[in-house]
């Protein structure tokens, strides 16, 4: 499998690209040394066009209000480029939890919409004013989300 390993050349991410390369994948480290850029966007569809998965292990250079806009827009050039490369899978390490991520991405938006936790579901969902929407095949417990959806 061929990952891109977005802020591969750092103290971590060498030791991730070094890992899956060990066990038999083609992890290709990329950062803004081997120019790309995850802000301005430039390298990011090259580094990710012939990638199976993308590895974000970037880093905001603060921990404050900006990292939130760091990470809406590093996050939504590396979705973008790899949406458009077919690229089927997105990972990255929890620095906080994902419902927290998109917490701050609608604040940073001032967006007004809630994010709901429930670590049981297994899924990620969007609540429309009362409306749940998903992904076609997403599952709640045992039972498909579109009959979950029909039967209510």
């Amino acid at each position: 499998m061929k990952i891109a390993v977005i802020g591969g050349t750092g103290l971590i991410g060498s030791q991730v690209v070094k890992k899956l390369n060990t066990v038999g994948h083609e992890a290709v480290p990329h950062s803004k040394s081997t120019g790309v850029d995850v802000i301005t966007g430039e390298g990011v569809a090259d580094a990710v066009a012939d990638a199976d998965v993308i590895v974000s292990l970037t880093n905001s250079p603060t921990f404050d209000e900006a990292s939130a806009v760091f990470f809406r827009k590093s996050m939504g050039n590396l979705l973008t480029a790899g949406e458009k490369a077919g690229v089927r899978h997105f990972a990255g390490p929890e620095v906080f939890p994902l419902d927290e991520l998109g917490r701050i991405t609608l604040a940073a938006r001032s967006d007004g919409r809630t994010v709901m936790t429930d670590d049981t579901a297994g899924m990620f969902a969007l609540v429309r004013g009362d409306v749940l929407t998903g992904k076609e095949d997403a599952r709640l417990a045992p039972t498909r989300y579109a009959d979950w959806l029909a039967s209510r």
